[in-house]
């Protein structure tokens, strides 16, 4: 059967799978592994190659792997595959590298892989939350058509703008590469205010208390608290602001939320809606139901 690997690098862990190309998961569940992102090249290079033999291993009957996808922060040349992240506490030591052909390499040396790779197997590169847009096109197949903002609000704000399931990264009513998060938003970027550190400064300015994660805020709200109802309500209205440039530029059918916050979207739904609905009345909302499982699917789209 002819099978993707697909591999989501996040600064914490790195999420895969085996994935058809009908989008189906092929081992069971999502696996996870540590990222071991402040290592060294070769560790980090051996530990990539480790995940992908690991995954080979793992399917309950034989494969045969064509493509091998990453998603991968930025900054970071995707076509050419190099990583370009420095002083940022992450991949520092991959910087300039060609992070494929050297994971290929060391794959190539492997006889199991060779066994089940196609000899024109290639890994491609794309940016994680250009790889959520796309694998909601293969989730949801009625995002195929018309213009879509994915937004995808978790450390920070991934977004990624598509029209007839396409990415757009290069137009005049789009931010270059589709990114929202440095765009310019009240004394900062939209990223310092829709996340959750964003949503933890909020409530730290409107109580005056000191949370150290949003879920704390969560439960509470979820419990009655009013204190912690009135920052989710605040922060709904104020992420319709943060991207209503985007709805009169872009003027998207539809709005995708997901990542971690989007799960909390009943609490700030009500003031969220309110505030779009005087910007763009007819846009329709709607909630991914698995982001990393969309993250991973979308790999299926890099080798169409």
């Amino acid at each position: 059967m002819n099978t993707f690997i697909a591999l989501d690098v996040g600064g914490t862990s790195i999420k895969t799978s085996v994935i058809t190309p009908n989008g189906t998961l092929l081992t069971p569940g999502i696996t996870h592994y540590p990222s071991l992102a402040k290592e060294d090249k070769e560790t980090l290079l051996n530990h990539f190659t480790h995940i992908i033999l690991d995954k080979i291993k793992e399917a309950p009957y034989p494969i045969h792997v064509i493509g091998i996808g990453m998603a991968f922060p930025g900054p970071f040349d995707y076509e050419k595959g190099i990583p370009l992240m420095q002083n940022i506490n992450k991949y520092d030591s991959l910087y300039g590298i060609f992070l494929g052909k050297e994971i290929l390499l060391r794959l190539r040396e492997n006889k199991l892989f060779n066994e089940v790779a196609s000899p024109n197997c290639k890994i491609k590169f794309e940016n994680d939350a250009s790889l959520y847009a796309l694998g909601e096109t293969v989730l949801n197949q009625a995002l195929m058509q018309g213009k879509v903002l994915c937004l995808c609000i978790g450390t920070g704000l991934g977004s990624a703008f598509l029209e007839d399931g396409k990415l757009i990264t290069n137009h005049p009513n789009v931010p270059l590469n589709g990114w929202v998060y440095d765009t310019p938003f009240l004394d900062s970027i939209i990223d310092d205010y829709i996340s959750a550190r964003g949503i933890l400064k909020l409530h730290e300015s409107l109580h005056h208390v000191l949370v150290n994660d949003v879920k704390s805020i969560y439960d509470l709200a979820l419990e009655g608290c009013e204190s912690s109802l009135k920052t989710f309500h605040i922060f709904g209205a104020r992420f319709a602001q943060a991207i209503t440039c985007f709805l009169q530029t872009f003027q998207p059918n539809t709005l995708v939320l997901g990542g971690q916050i989007a799960k909390s979207f009943p609490l700030f739904k009500e003031s969220f809606l309110n505030q779009l609905q005087k910007v763009a009345p007819d846009l329709t909302v709607t909630l991914s139901l698995d982001s990393s499982l969309s993250t991973l699917v979308g790999v299926t789209r890099l080798f169409e």
